[in-house]
């Protein structure tokens, strides 16, 4: 697979250098092109390839070639996340916005295209955490988009990136809060969501707004999944967006992510196993990891297996760490000491901490803290969606039972999630609040995540009141170090729902 990706990589990089950019470049998005838009949103990215060149060589200024080009480039990026595909999808982005760039703004066709390229781009170095390099990149597609909307405010697709940056500014981490604030930006999830819809509900637009659309709608279901908490509606709409998972690998991409959040376990494992993978649809190697974890999540016997088979097949470094954390407790479960031991090992030495995932299966490894096989049982038939077979094994369990403070706060915790799943305001709370109290002062998330979760179940309740309180209580917890960027960013998201 590695002499296939630098193959690849070598390929764009004869096929950019053979760009002219002493002529006029302009934008048409011609049959050629919306052939590879199609295969490339169908991750059929060889195909797709193969299209550009040929839109290319048969027209070298049309520089809807080089924004396509990114998107590809982008995709390759996201579904495998390895440094040549980094690289690569840099050299192809550098080129297309000085092409692009080169040309007229008519139309504010021009400023839109490096509006997406700029986003693209804060997305994926995002994903290798380069944050000061993304809130840039968002900076520079805000000011692009913002320019096309007020100068050429029936162009809807500018819309499209713009709604999802409305919607979600307010929520940034606090090293992006601080240059969003400087830049001057604003943030309305509901205004967000509306500027999306404006572009969804163009009846009679451009042949390649319709794939563009699209993606527009999966930024509703992910506003509605990240920023307010609203499961229900995100599950729907990317069930009705994704029917197609079975012929489009990048449909079936979406709904493990959106599957996984929701925890439909089963669903998971479902569509990894229906998703093409032969020719001409590329390898998209982190599924086999969600089908290994979902498989753990149920706690079957073989979920080693497809998690093996991600390290085997992937040749990057995100999610490595994180994947032998899960092996580690696969033996554990199993009572297999040795190989737990062994796993424990290689997360120190293997991959890499760039994600918050894998930061945190580091610190799980250097803690030298073993966990508790019961309440790992309860966490990972949680997590999967197994909400009464996790409390059939948690629910015979006494605080007495542990015996130190982190086992009987995880206890808490544990048992507060539960009952919170199936419903029990009551006595999720009152779990909740032993954890709080239990767990203030250990480095481990428990108080934490106990006052995150305890804010938005009266946030359900309609008590907004007390939904403040502990959604500023979950970021007060300076003793908890663990997932300190994500629990910030879902208070956020809370104090913004609610204000």
């Amino acid at each position: 697979m590695l002499q296939a990706i630098r193959f690849a990589f070598i390929v764009s990089l004869v096929f950019l250098s053979s760009f002219r950019t002493d002529a006029a470049v302009r934008i048409d998005f011609n049959e050629t092109c919306l052939a590879a838009q199609q295969s490339i949103y169908q991750l059929k990215l060889g195909e797709a390839l193969v299209l550009l060149k040929s839109a290319h060589t048969k027209d070298p200024e049309n520089v809807a070639v080089d924004y396509l080009m990114v998107v590809k480039s982008m995709l390759s990026y996201v579904t495998n996340e390895t440094s040549n595909a980094y690289v690569r999808f840099d050299s192809v982005k550098n080129a297309a916005i000085n092409r692009i760039s080169s040309g007229e703004k008519a139309e504010g066709y021009r400023d839109f295209l490096l509006e997406e390229i700029y986003f693209y781009s804060s997305v994926v170095n995002g994903k290798r955490g380069n944050t000061l390099a993304a809130a840039l990149d968002v900076r520079k597609s805000y000011n692009l988009g913002m320019g096309v909307i007020e100068n050429h405010p029936q162009f809807y697709p500018a819309k499209k990136t713009i709604g999802l940056l409305h919607s979600g500014f307010g929520s940034l981490p606090n090293n992006y809060q601080k240059l969003v604030q400087f830049f001057g930006y604003g943030s309305s999830m509901d205004n967000g969501i509306k500027m999306l819809q404006d572009f969804i509900n163009v009846k009679k637009g451009r042949p390649e707004w319709t794939l563009m659309q699209k993606e527009a709608q999966f930024y509703v279901a992910s506003i509605h999944l990240h920023l307010k908490n609203d499961k229900t509606t995100a599950w729907n709409l990317a069930d009705s967006l994704t029917k197609d998972y079975a012929s489009n690998p990048l449909s079936g991409f979406a709904r493990v992510h959106f599957a996984d959040k929701c925890r439909r376990n089963d669903e998971i494992i479902k569509v990894v196993q229906k998703i093409p993978t032969a020719k001409p649809y590329g390898s998209i190697p982190f599924l086999q990891f969600m089908l290994g974890k979902a498989k753990l999540n149920r706690l079957d016997n073989d979920a080693d297996e497809s998690l093996l088979q991600y390290l085997n097949d992937y040749d990057g470094m995100n999610y490595v760490k994180s994947c032998y954390q899960k092996l580690s407790w696969d033996a554990l479960i199993k009572g297999d000491e040795k190989s737990y031991n062994k796993y424990l090992a290689l997360i120190k030495t293997k991959g890499n901490t760039n994600l918050e995932e894998d930061d945190q299966a580091f610190k799980y490894a250097q803690s030298g803290i073993k966990p508790n096989v019961t309440l790992l049982k309860t966490r990972l038939l949680f997590d999967g969606g197994y909400y009464n077979k996790a409390l059939e094994i948690i629910r015979p369990q006494q605080a007495a039972n542990f015996n130190t403070v982190l086992l009987k706060t995880e206890y808490f915790y544990r048992k507060g999630r539960v009952y919170d799943a199936l419903n029990n305001s009551k006595l999720a709370e009152a779990f909740y609040l032993e954890a709080m109290r239990e767990g203030e002062f250990l480095p481990q998330y428990y108080a934490s995540y106990a006052a995150l979760y305890l804010a938005e179940l009266h946030e359900k309740l309609g008590n907004d009141s007390k939904a403040k309180l502990y959604f500023y209580k979950a970021m007060s917890f300076s003793a908890n170090k663990e997932y300190k960027k994500s629990i910030e960013h879902r208070a956020k998201n809370g104090l913004d729902r609610i204000d």
